[in-house]
């Protein structure tokens, strides 16, 4: 059991986190840190901190963890106003969507030695966003990807994969590299995608079109309802890698364009079966990681 986990940053992602480890019993007191006083009251109403505070480096005061839930651009800042704070031998984590750039710029605040964080990703969330969306079980067989380095700290790895693992997640470690090479090509792309899709369709009388809008439709554009500010900060923060997923999706965009500009049947049957026989092995793909 942790003596002391702290929040920062109580939306989806953080306010699911505190309600899990304190379901699960992880820590004796779990404090959080939010900027609006209205996240702060619902915080403590609904049960998902025993402790909330104004300024994230009182939440960390003697936290033997703590965990940065905010949007991928502000961890950084955050982590460098608050990693004194913690218990001596307090490590941190994130759960940001991208990592290599929050690696680097965290492992610069540690010049030498050792370093007491360790990126952390959960594969898991909802369009839906804020403490209210919330929910004790969004980690349960979640893949959690970690991103150790050479640098980081022993006991940072040992004490998040813990975290993790206390949750029912299920942990794999990689680069912050791969990790975010990986990420374009199945959540920062297909996000993009998802809002092509909503975009095209929408741009001339949606009041005519939607009544025409079947599940297919809904299920492929529903991410596209996500925060458009926590998407602009993510795809800014994995910009290259995302660059290269979307120039090899124009690719294959163009390949399907002259196939239909041929009418080669042949040709689309085969585009038709290899996509589907890649999805496929993808769905196989899910659950093996650990």
């Amino acid at each position: 059991m942790f003596n002391r986990v702290a929040i920062i940053g109580l939306g989806l992602m953080g306010g699911s986190l505190g309600l899990a480890i304190k379901q699960k019993g992880l820590a004796q007191v779990v404090a959080g840190f939010a900027r609006r006083a209205e996240t702060r009251e619902l915080a403590l109403e609904l049960e998902i901190v025993d402790q909330v505070f104004e300024r994230p480096e009182d939440a960390v005061q003697a936290a033997d963890l703590a965990v940065f839930c905010t949007s991928v651009s502000s961890i950084p800042e955050l982590i460098s106003a608050c990693r004194t704070r913690l218990a001596a031998d307090g490590v941190m984590t994130d759960v940001g969507s991208c990592k290599a750039e929050i690696v680097k710029r965290v492992e610069a605040l540690f010049p030498r030695g050792p370093v007491s964080f360790i990126g952390s990703h959960p594969i898991a969330g909802s369009e839906r966003q804020g403490i209210e969306a919330a929910s004790a079980t969004l980690y349960q067989n979640a893949l959690v990807a970690l991103t150790p380095t050479r640098r980081t700290a022993p006991a940072a790895r040992a004490q998040v994969t813990r975290l993790w693992q206390g949750l029912d997640a299920r942990v794999q470690a990689l680069s912050p590299q791969a990790h975010d090479h990986l990420l374009a090509k199945t959540s920062h792309v297909p996000h993009l995608v998802a809002a092509l899709l909503a975009t095209c369709a929408g741009r001339t009388q949606p009041g005519r079109v939607g009544p025409f809008c079947g599940t297919g439709f809904f299920d492929t554009t529903r991410i596209a309802e996500g925060d458009p500010q926590l998407w602009r900060n993510i795809i800014r923060a994995n910009q290259p890698a995302i660059h290269n997923e979307l120039k090899a999706f124009s690719r294959e965009t163009e390949h399907l364009l002259n196939i239909l500009k041929s009418g080669d049947l042949e040709m689309l049957d085969k585009f038709l079966q290899t996509s589907r026989e890649r999805r496929r092995a993808l769905t196989r793909g899910q659950g093996t990681a650990s």
